[in-house]
């Protein structure tokens, strides 16, 4: 999921699987992901300011991994993220 399709392939080398550029997230927000109405994903505490806390990426990025499975419920273990600041300055993966 990303704001929008260009620099997130400039940096991942791959294209998002959904864009929308009505996000406004910066990385210490929680996210949830709904269809048809019911949450069916959940990144962070939705009751709670992520600043600070350990799922916080401001200015970087998070990705669930591979292994893991879509859950209602955020479970810190099933997430890879890069932690604050990790993108500035950077345009490609490569170059952080």
């Amino acid at each position: 999921v990303s704001y929008e399709a260009t620099e997130f392939f400039n940096y991942f080398g791959e294209s998002p699987d959904f864009t929308s550029g009505t996000f406004n997230i910066n990385g210490d927000d929680a996210i949830e992901l709904f269809f048809n109405g019911v949450v069916v994903d959940t990144f962070g505490d939705v009751a709670v300011d992520g600043t600070g806390q350990t799922w916080e990426y401001m200015d970087g990025w998070a990705y669930r991994q591979n292994d893991s499975t879509p859950s209602s419920a955020f479970q810190i273990g099933e997430w890879t993220f890069s932690g604050r600041n990790a993108v500035d300055g950077c345009t490609t993966g490569d170059t952080c």
